[in-house]
Formats: structure tokens, C-alpha cells, sequence
């Protein structure tokens, strides 16, 4: 699914009770910054509870989860978010998004896209998928990018769907997947 953005996107308003920000980060002394390890350990920890009730969900390790998306050629660590909701009269992480840079498009504007987008089973309903989505639209717009790409399960559990919808998100196109499990002997 795609979206166009536009720059008036640029400051959302989000639910209350939700907040959103990009992961921490520290200065290592020389001009660059590295992304402080609790808050990629969180990020980590929300998208694998997030995805637990998902028809292809499998464990990965936070090693081969930070490798895999390094490798990826649009990696940013300024494109890593967590939501932070009100629970009890708590704050506690509810869920995480991972975005990477796209390549320009045919007139030369780069866009986003959403590699992984998860709210923990506690925090659902509250507006935390909303706000994520929403931060990363306004990121696109101040970065003069002019599209969000993501995709979804069209038979998703949780309706993300009709929310992607519901925010300007149409299909661009649409695939088949075919599973079948094996049983091998040992």
C-alpha cells in the first residue's frame, strides 16, 4: 500500500495517553551518535510480542534482528520509534515502528516506507498504531519525502487494513502467499 505526504502533514496531533518518539540515541565523541541499546532491546521486544498471534510469526534473536535490518540499504536509525501509552497511570512502551529510506522516485523525491509496524496486545485500542503511523508521515513530510509505503495481511487479525485505509494508504498491488508444513524426521 502507498500514500502520498504532503509538507502541511508535518505535526500531528495524536491521541492523549499516546506518546511517540524516535529511539535514543548518544553521542560517541566524534560528530555521530549510535541508538542507545534498552531503547533497540524495546523496539525488539514490541514488534516479537506484537506479531505472536501472527499466522508466520517465528522467534529472532535481537542479534539477528539488528543485523538483518542494518543489511538493508535504506537503514536509518533516526527511522526507529516507540509509542509510549498510559496504562494504570503508567507510561510503558505499547509498540514500535521500524521505517527505512526508499529511492526516489520517477521526478526524484525519495519516500518512506514501513518495514515493521507492531502494538503490543495491552495497548491496542488506544490510538497507538494511529500515532505511530502518523509520526511517520509527519517524519516523510519534514524530510521533503513524498510517499509512505507499508504492507499488510489482507486477512490481518487486527484489522490494520481498514485503518491503513482510513488514512489515505491504496493498494498498489497485491500478492499471493502459499504455506505448507513439512514434517521431516529427525
Amino acid at each position: 500500500m502507498s500514500r502520498p505526504v504532503t509538507a502541511d502533514e508535518a505535526n500531528p496531533a495524536l491521541r492523549p495517553g499516546v506518546a511517540v518518539r524516535r529511539v535514543a540515541v548518544h553521542d560517541l565523541g566524534d560528530g555521530t551518535t549510535m541508538p542507545v541499546a534498552d531503547d533497540l532491546q524495546t523496539v525488539h521486544r514490541m514488534l516479537e510480542e506484537s506479531f505472536e498471534d501472527h499466522f508466520n510469526s517465528y522467534r529472532e534473536s535481537f542479534p539477528e534482528f539488528t543485523q538483518r535490518l542494518r543489511e538493508d540499504s535504506g537503514h536509518r536509525w533516526d527511522h526507529w520509534w516507540l509509542a509510549i501509552v498510559e496504562l494504570d497511570g503508567e507510561m510503558v512502551p505499547g509498540g514500535a515502528l521500524v521505517s527505512t529510506l526508499v529511492p526516489a522516485d520517477e521526478e526524484g523525491v525519495p519516500g518512506s516506507y514501513v518495514d515493521y509496524i507492531g502494538v503490543h496486545r495491552r495497548a491496542r485500542g488506544r490510538g497507538v498504531a494511529k500515532a505511530l503511523l502518523l509520526t511517520v508521515i509527519a517524519d516523510a513530510a519534514e524530510r521533503g519525502r513524498n510517499r509512505v509505503g507499508l504492507e499488510v495481511d489482507a486477512d490481518s487479525q487486527t484489522g490494520a487494513d481498514g485503518l491503513y485505509r482510513s488514512m489515505g494508504w491504496e493498494t498498489a498491488y497485491v500478492t499471493q502467499s502459499w504455506h505448507k508444513d513439512l514434517h521431516l524426521r529427525p
